[in-house]
């Protein structure tokens, strides 16, 4: 069993890295089993949670290959919280098999969420507090999640887009990165593609993205 504070931590990324809501909190009650039993329901041994309030522990599935790829430090600060687990589980515990079933509506072709990872980690860069999000894909390139990210964010959230309009190309600490302008705020998310996976950070300028990706493998 993981601990809570896996829990915590990805909820939180959800809700603010993928839906760009802030320090918003989904209204749900504490725990919340899943909807009647279907076949092959991934979300059935999997209860809903509420991220402000969640359960002492959580049995969520980690990664350890991709905990393994965030550094140890950036911007000489300690990398801290890094915590990860299967997509899918992510998916039940925020919204339940209802947003598996979105998730899987969206995803193009090829691209199988039950193999999918994501992993979170906070950071202090010049000073500010920021939050890294990595997607993981085996057998697949990270470019490849790079137009499905919308989709995913909108698997959670479908009332705050974010994604959904064109990502700029430019780059970070010398590497070929992504910028995506939120138009409701302004704020800059970089987004960067590397091996099997793709990392998302939100809310963050020009400097802290060259110091970020630096760091990334």
């Amino acid at each position: 069993m993981r601990s809570a504070a896996v829990g915590i931590v990805l909820g939180m990324v959800l809700i603010s890295a993928l839906a760009g809501c802030g320090s918003s909190v989904v209204d749900q009650p504490s725990l919340v089993p899943s909807a009647s039993p279907r076949a092959n329901d991934p979300c059935a041994a999997i209860p809903t949670i509420d991220p402000a309030n969640p359960p002492d522990t959580l049995g969520l599935t980690g990664d350890p290959t991709l905990e393994a790829e965030f550094p140890a430090e950036i911007d000489d600060q300690t990398v801290t919280d890094v915590s990860s687990a299967r997509w899918i589980e992510a998916l039940c515990d925020m919204g339940g098999p209802a947003s598996v079933d979105a998730a899987a509506r969206n995803l193009p072709s090829g691209l199988d969420q039950s193999a999918m990872s994501v992993g979170s980690a906070a950071a202090t860069v010049d000073g500010k507090p920021v939050t890294i999000v990595a997607f993981r894909l085996p057998g697949h390139r990270g470019d490849e999640l790079l137009g499905a990210v919308g989709d995913l964010s909108a698997a959670i959230f479908p009332d705050a887009p974010k994604f959904n309009t064109a990502l700029t190309v430019t780059t970070a600490a010398g590497k070929s990165v992504s910028r995506w302008t939120n138009p409701a705020d302004g704020t800059d998310s970089y987004l960067y593609a590397s091996g099997d996976t793709l990392w998302t950070v939100d809310s963050i300028d020009q400097s802290q993205a060259d110091k970020i990706f630096a760091a990334l493998p």
